[in-house]
């Protein structure tokens, strides 16, 4: 059997368009994953952001200015400051 050369630039340009769509298919859920893995990401920035807003809301003034790095002595003067407003 004997291959023309129109067989020949046939097969080949099949196997290009063939590749080009694989090639094109590979990219798509090469995005689809990135687009994945940002939105977990963001999702679980959320779930952190949730915890650390329901920590910060249970604590009082002076314990919110210790954590923030202040001096115990100095986040005590706190408490009176709280109790002069109205």
């Amino acid at each position: 059997m004997r291959l023309s050369f129109q067989h020949i630039i046939g097969a080949i340009i099949g196997w290009a368009v063939s590749g080009l769509f694989f090639y094109a298919l590979g990219v798509h859920d090469g995005k689809q994953q990135a687009a994945l893995k940002a939105a977990q990401a963001v999702t679980q920035a959320m779930e952190n952001r949730a915890g650390i807003n329901e920590t910060i809301d249970n604590m009082d003034s002076i314990a919110l200015c210790i954590e923030l790095g202040g001096v115990r002595d100095q986040c005590e003067q706190l408490r009176g400051l709280a109790e002069d407003q109205p």
